[in-house]
């Protein structure tokens, strides 16, 4: 699943900048401080006018105007930023703590700056303030708000898409706002969920270990260090090292990239990015190489395995790795003010991508917590955390964080046109799904804004 540059730095992965242009600039424009910069760059993100944002890129920070869109479609999900303080944090960057004026979440701005101009910026997820507080409200009163909130959102044009909240199973809220709640939404990596239970179901069934190796599960993978040493373990916890896909090589391929044997083929041959189990560090292509050895050790197709023991399980029928006609929401890039673009859709893979809709996500978490997916032992390797992962910690599988003091499992999915968001708090038996055809955090700030004041548990 291709995810925008902003959105794999959300993720704390790495992907290489667009090459600089040539590009002369005044000697006295050099001479601008970060700090001024970030006060710049700050006033022309907060602008009311789109076109200042633009014209400001354009002449500022050149090499990323292919990102423009994204930044657009960010700028009018924020409403802004507010700033909360920065420091230099290295020789020509310089780090800004903001939140967002129309939503509660915090984010690290990071500005690098080059020759009289800024060379790179990312956009990093944040914790709250020590001294941050949102009041928890009764479960009506929460609801009420969330469902006064999209409204507003949606008519400012600011959200669409499908959201759905329940409760012990039972389904309290079902909205859906320029679509319809049975519309199927691109759910970019939140599909490395489906890949990771498949995973799962063959180390319960006994075909595969969560020590083996690469080499010992794929013969044919390159004799490397990263085949003798990663282990099934190091791939659904995102801690083997394996990297990312990504990139101008990708792009240049990318037609013929289409099965995991042709990733493999094509990437292969890499060595470790770290040492495996020393830290973590999200990746996709784990998760193509997960899909890889579903393949190996079943005897099917990664995608025919999970239609036949996830999918068929689950209920799940509007589920699938592409776009149907006629009900699939259009992923769109960009903002309302200059106007949305319309992007083609995404083909899915073992690291995500695919389509769903609410019900079928919903009917996947009912039947993952009866344990009819996975036993209770294998249901508890998914859902507990045992790696930490920036300000959130991962388990075999999935994401594992808190939200205004409860925790939860699941995942989220960005990419240009796409941003989902799949939370559960066992606790008090919430399940929280958000779905959107528009970028990061269209999804997740929803998501953030019910998980934050639905009550806590009471059992």
């Amino acid at each position: 699943m291709r995810l925008s540059r902003r959105e794999l730095m959300a993720a704390s992965l790495m992907l290489a900048c667009v090459p600089r242009p040539e590009h002369q600039v005044p000697s006295v424009v050099r001479a601008v401080a970060p700090g001024a910069w970030l006060e710049k760059w700050l006033a022309a993100f907060n602008d009311a006018r789109a076109s200042t944002y633009a014209d400001f890129v354009r002449a500022h920070m050149p090499t990323l105007v292919p990102y423009l869109d994204d930044d657009l479609g960010l700028r009018e999900a924020t409403g802004g930023f507010t700033l909360l303080r920065h420091e230099e944090t290295a020789p020509g960057q310089i780090t800004a703590w903001v939140r967002d004026r129309n939503w509660d979440r915090f984010s690290r701005v990071v500005l690098s700056i080059g020759d009289g101009r800024i060379d790179d910026l990312s956009f990093q997820g944040a914790p709250p303030p020590g001294d941050f507080a949102i009041r928890r409200l009764g479960e009506h009163e929460a609801l009420t708000l969330l469902h006064q909130r999209l409204r507003e959102e949606a008519t400012a044009g600011r959200f669409s898409g499908a959201v759905l909240v329940a409760k012990d199973g039972i389904v309290l809220f079902r909205e859906a706002y320029g679509a319809t709640p049975a519309t199927r939404f691109c759910i970019g990596s939140m599909g490395k969920m489906f890949t990771a239970v498949a995973v799962l179901q063959l180390v319960q069934d006994g075909r595969l270990g969560l020590t083996d190796t690469l080499a010992s599960l794929l013969p044919a993978y390159p004799d490397t260090a990263l085949a003798r040493q990663v282990t099934v373990q190091h791939l659904l916890t995102h801690t083997g090292g394996t990297g990312d896909f990504f990139g101008a090589d990708y792009d240049a391929h990318a037609a013929q990239l289409r099965t995991p044997s042709d990733f493999i083929r094509h990437f292969g041959a890499r060595e470790v990015a770290f040492p495996p189990g020393s830290r973590w560090g999200y990746s996709n292509f784990g998760f193509i190489l997960l899909g890889a050895i579903v393949e190996q050790v079943s005897g099917l197709g990664w995608d025919v395995y999970l239609e036949r023991n996830v999918f068929r399980t689950a209920g799940m029928s509007s589920t699938s790795p592409v776009a149907s006609a006629g009900n699939t929401a259009v992923p769109c890039t960009g903002a309302t003010q200059p106007g949305l673009k319309p992007l083609p859709f995404y083909v899915g893979l073992p690291a995500g991508g695919g389509y769903s809709t609410l019900d079928d996500l919903h009917r996947f978490g009912t039947v993952l917590s009866e344990t009819r997916l996975l036993d209770a032992r294998h249901l508890e390797l998914l859902t507990t955390a045992n790696v930490q992962a920036g300000n959130s910690q991962w388990s075999l599988g999935l994401r594992v964080a808190v939200r205004n003091g409860e925790a939860y499992y699941g995942h989220g999915g960005s990419a240009p046109g796409v941003n989902a968001d799949f939370a559960i708090y066992p606790r008090s038996g919430y399940e929280v799904i958000v779905l959107a055809n528009r970028g990061h955090p269209h999804a997740l700030n929803v998501a953030d804004f019910i998980g934050a004041r639905l009550p806590l548990a009471d059992r």
